[in-house]
């Protein structure tokens, strides 16, 4: 089983800085138990390109024109009575990263405790979301509690500690780190999968476990893949089948290590536009960057057109924004809706926040749009995928004929506009948003992640994406 080194690489990235439905198959004769890669069988007349971008876009389009309003007010009220919680001199501390020299002592550990349910109250963007004081206050008297437990040894990390034991069961926010801890870290789901097994007749399978994929030669059939935190609770057999799953891994490492954040290639004649972050330091990277985001219009009528975002952690994402505008003639918009909390510690650290608006929300909502466009348009994912790099995913869900393709993203958008901020008495490092946001559905995807059209080994899906074009004989208009 791979190691999950890349959480920490992730989570570093964003401290610089979110199942479809199984079309049903033609009858056709189920396949035998096999123990090793069968060859892929001609696929049903559902599994056909044409049926499979149907459904797609069907099911997307019904998600903008026919879904219900995305009603975010219960999560947003007033709150202009914390507007004075902290002095100027408390807000500067709380703002200053430091070193202590020493341990701190039970009286420091239990106000910095205090001063951490203070913040979230007054600070955190899903302090409502997440079930406000109801749920919050308690967990606050749970720790002051167990920190003042008989014959405690208290160090520097055993607040640290105590706060993600107590928090980590009710806040799923993939950007939400205490000191060194994520608390996304031990709800991620993760895609594995039954490598070299294909069929098309799903009859009789837990579909929980069956997904559409690209088989080797370039058909849209199925495989075993699914969700799961460790692999723990997989089935071992299904349908007859032995089932000895691995779990997915990532695509376009390579790139990242070297610096790339944007580029424009070919696989074997297809246009590859490869987005590896918004986000850079270099002049290099920001040339990269600018070009992104000013040739959207020179692949307005490419088909097919390959987009990589795999290992993409986000940044800044006017980039794309820039770029769709280009490609699509148009603003890409899906349903949405957001806010931003502007409190006093926001007001303080976020310079762009208006401070007469101090104690309200900014909010807005959108029904979105459904853009209309000719030509196939596949998007490469997987786990690295985060933060602006979704949102990306997100409003390309609102444009025709784009096929998803590759692992689930990492599930890491709910929570905006994320800040550090230092607790005063034991220099603990906290670091969440105060904003809010939802696309498409008022849903919760953090740790889940958006999910792809087509599961396949996210180190496979460059290679995918140009069996399935080969294979259902998808030409059009080249590169620029």
């Amino acid at each position: 089983m791979r190691k999950r080194w890349f959480a920490g690489v992730l989570a570093v990235l964003l401290l610089a800085g979110c199942t479809p439905a199984v079309p049903e198959p033609s009858p056709v004769p189920t396949p035998a138990p096999v123990q090793t890669p069968a060859p892929t069988p001609t696929p049903a007349r559902s599994l056909e390109l044409d049926g499979f971008l149907q459904e797609i876009n069907a099911r997307r389009r019904a998600v903008i024109e026919d879904g219900e309003p995305l009603d975010i007010t219960p999560w947003t009220p007033d709150f202009s009575e914390q507007n004075d919680t902290f002095t100027q001199a408390e807000l500067e501390v709380l703002t200053t990263p430091r070193e202590l020299e020493q341990e701190p002592v039970l009286a420091q550990l239990q106000e910095d405790a205090e001063t951490f349910f203070t913040l979230l109250r007054t600070t955190y963007g899903a302090y409502e979301y997440f079930g406000g004081d109801e749920v919050f206050l308690p967990l606050r008297d749970q720790v002051l509690e167990e920190l003042a437990l008989e014959g405690r040894v208290l160090y520097r990390h055993t607040l640290q500690d105590l706060l993600y034991n107590v928090l980590s069961p009710v806040i799923r926010d993939g950007h939400f780190k205490i000191g060194d801890r994520s608390l996304i870290h031990d709800k991620g789901l993760y895609m594995y999968y039954v490598p070299g097994l294909y069929f098309t007749d799903t009859a009789g399978l837990d579909l929980a476990y069956v997904k559409p994929t690209v088989g080797p030669d370039g058909a849209i059939v199925y495989w075993f893949a699914a969700l799961s935190h460790d692999g723990s609770d997989l089935p071992s057999t299904l349908g007859g089948y032995d089932l000895h799953w691995e779990q997915a891994g990532y695509g376009g490492i390579e790139d990242w290590k070297n610096g790339v954040v944007f580029s424009e290639r070919e696989q074997d004649g297809i246009p590859v536009l490869v987005s590896r972050g918004m986000y850079s330091e270099t002049p290099e990277g920001q040339a990269q960057l600018d070009r992104f985001a000013a040739c959207g219009e020179e692949y307005a009528d490419v088909s097919p057109l390959v987009f990589d975002l795999r290992f993409n952690p986000g940044g800044m994402s006017n980039y794309f924004m820039y770029w769709a505008w280009g490609w699509t003639g148009q603003q890409v918009r899906p349903r949405n809706a957001g806010g931003h909390r502007f409190s006093q510690l926001g007001c303080f650290q976020v310079q762009s926040y208006p401070k007469e608006q101090m104690g309200t929300w900014g909010t807005w909502s959108a029904d979105g749009q459904w853009i209309e466009r000719e030509g196939l348009t596949l998007v490469l994912m997987d786990k690295g995928i985060a933060s602006a790099g979704e949102e990306a995913v997100e409003r390309l869900h609102s444009v025709e004929n784009v096929v998803f393709l590759g692992g689930p993203t990492s599930g890491c958008s709910l929570v905006s506009n994320n800040i550090h901020i230092y607790l005063p008495r034991t220099g603990l490092e906290l670091y969440f948003g105060t904003g809010l946001s939802f696309h498409d559905t008022i849903d919760n995807i953090d740790g889940t992640g958006n999910l792809p059209d087509l599961w396949v080994e996210p180190a496979d899906a460059l290679d995918a994406a140009v069996r399935l074009c080969r294979y259902y004989g998808v030409a059009g208009k080249t590169a620029p």
